[in-house]
């Protein structure tokens, strides 16, 4: 594949009002159908409001992955609200594979640790490798 036959694609959203359970669905194209292989480029979430203490961004390739488990794909270290840590802007020197599940999804979890009036903004880049 040429630099010019790059396939680059953005997901963004917010969270309004989360709790603790809250795994958002990321779909991206299915070029052909099915399953696809990518590389997550960079990653931007900005927390602007609510009552949890501490959170733990995670992306998987199944839908409830298991954390520490085999589809978890993008796991960071615990943060607290009490450190200011409430922004994550990570463009990544190594680029993260991943692979959607049938239907060309991922599945993000901001993993906050109590209440249910969270908020954030999320973005995600991501570059197109083949089907899987």
């Amino acid at each position: 594949m040429s630099t010019s036959d790059r396939v680059f694609f953005r997901i963004s959203g917010s969270h309004l009002n989360v709790g603790t359970s809250e795994e958002t669905t990321l779909q991206l194209p299915t070029p052909g159908g099915g399953p696809g292989i990518w590389l997550l480029k960079a990653f931007h979430y900005v927390i602007t409001g609510g009552s949890y203490n501490n959170w733990q961004p995670r992306v998987g390739q199944a839908a409830g992955f298991t954390s520490g488990g085999i589809d978890e794909r993008l796991q960071y270290d615990s943060m607290a609200k009490a450190d200011g840590e409430t922004s994550v802007n990570d463009v990544y020197a190594t680029d993260n594979p991943v692979k959607t599940d049938a239907n060309g999804r991922l599945y993000f979890r901001p993993g906050f640790d109590g209440g249910s009036d969270n908020d954030g903004d999320y973005e995600f880049f991501f570059e197109y490798v083949r089907g899987g």
